[in-house]
């Protein structure tokens, strides 16, 4: 990523304003499913999400990258497309999350959301941020509902990164070898985290009270 030099707060405020936005895109989240009744992914929402992810630490919330800020993945070999690119491939990704509702089960598209935007990058910033809690709307979109249970899966992805960094390298290395990825790997990830998820929610339902 290339957007440290117009960071908005101090450098040892990033930290907790990071979190706080996490907590808005939740509230965000929420809004959608609970009270809006949203059940398809609409550009609009990813580029909100974006937006609440960096509001208060980068200046470019809710809009995508130009050739004023190429940007790099740390730690992968992986070269996102060109920017001519990145709004046309953002669209075709949430055509394809909505037109699989008939076909393909939750996990698999919130698999597909978390590895595709990230593979896209269509942002200077904030995308790994993004696409998780893309991914997490999907799955609460598909059960009407926000998921019980703490941590939320975001939060979960981001304390398990090695996992979530070797299911997205694997996505990827399918990706070169066939027009088809294969998702099992961000699957099986991802079913665990909200196991974990859920999990979480269970354990206080069978405490007794202290």
């Amino acid at each position: 990523m290339t957007v440290g030099d117009v960071l908005q707060c101090q450098p040892e405020e990033k930290a907790s304003r990071e979190a706080e936005n996490g907590v808005a895109q939740l509230d965000y989240i929420e809004y959608l499913v609970n009270s809006h009744r949203a059940r398809e992914v609409r550009e609009s929402h990813i580029l909100e999400l974006h937006s609440l992810a960096i509001q208060n630490i980068y200046p470019c919330g809710g809009k995508y990258r130009d050739a004023r800020r190429r940007v790099t993945i740390e730690g992968s070999a992986h070269v996102p497309p060109h920017e001519s690119q990145v709004p046309t491939l953002v669209r075709d990704l949430i055509d394809e999350i909505n037109v699989r509702c008939a076909t393909e089960s939750a996990i698999w598209r919130a698999a597909l959301a978390l590895w595709r935007l990230n593979w896209i990058h269509p942002f200077a910033g904030g995308n790994g941020r993004t696409s998780r809690a893309l991914s997490y709307l999907i799955l609460c979109m598909d059960m009407e509902m926000t998921l019980p249970g703490v941590p939320s899966m975001p939060t979960l992805i981001y304390e398990h990164r090695d996992e979530y960094v070797q299911a997205l390298r694997a996505v990827d290395a399918s990706a070169r070898d066939s027009e088809v990825p294969d998702l099992c790997c961000m699957e099986a990830f991802l079913q665990d985290i909200v196991t974990r998820q859920l999990a979480s929610a269970i354990d206080k339902l069978t405490k007794a009270p202290t």
